[in-house]
């Protein structure tokens, strides 16, 4: 009775330690949905934890790949230097890092660059353009990617299920136990 009682509680502790081993964004510049109106050189995301070197950063201006240097892993924090200043448009940051303990995280952050310039009457038609055919597009809806908040939701339910089937395997193997 004392061994599966004490095997009982020992998988209890462990679930909620299991439940928050991955790292979670905390901050980025830029930020989930800003609007970036000075050129910015680097790309910094913050995390809760230290990060494994193996970080990577990819930038994509409507759809297409954009080249990052140098990606910098220090402590929580993972930064990439952007090669020239950025045209105005559409980005959208695609990162992987790996937690010190061995979990991968991936996630997604949308912004726009929209950089003051003098305008002629031709890039006014251009801009008008280019607005009606994003409005067209399906891609201006998939390009509101789920946060990091929200991806802790999706795994929340899937955890629950999971400890109450372990909680609920572990009280038919007491209840067996106790039958011998």
């Amino acid at each position: 009775m004392k061994k599966g009682l004490s095997f009982i509680i020992l998988l209890l502790f462990l679930f909620p330690t299991m439940a928050s081993a991955h790292t979670k964004l905390e901050s980025s510049n830029p930020s989930e949905g800003q609007v970036v109106t000075e050129p910015i050189k680097q790309i910094t995301l913050e995390f809760e934890e230290a990060l494994e070197q193996l970080g990577t950063i990819k930038l994509y201006r409507n759809g297409s790949d954009n080249v990052v240097t140098k990606v910098i892993v220090k402590d929580n924090k993972l930064i990439a230097n952007l090669p020239s200043g950025l045209e105005n448009g559409n980005y959208k940051i695609e990162w992987k890092v790996i937690s010190e303990d061995g979990h991968p995280v991936t996630g997604q952050i949308s912004f726009k660059v929209q950089l003051k310039q003098v305008e002629s009457k031709s890039s006014t038609v251009k801009k008008s353009t280019e607005k009606e055919i994003k409005d067209k597009s399906p891609s201006a809806e998939k390009q509101k990617e789920a946060t990091p908040k929200k991806e802790k939701s999706k795994y929340l339910i899937p955890l629950i299920a999971i400890g109450l089937f372990g909680i609920a395997l572990m009280a038919g193997g007491v209840m067996l136990w106790n039958r011998k």
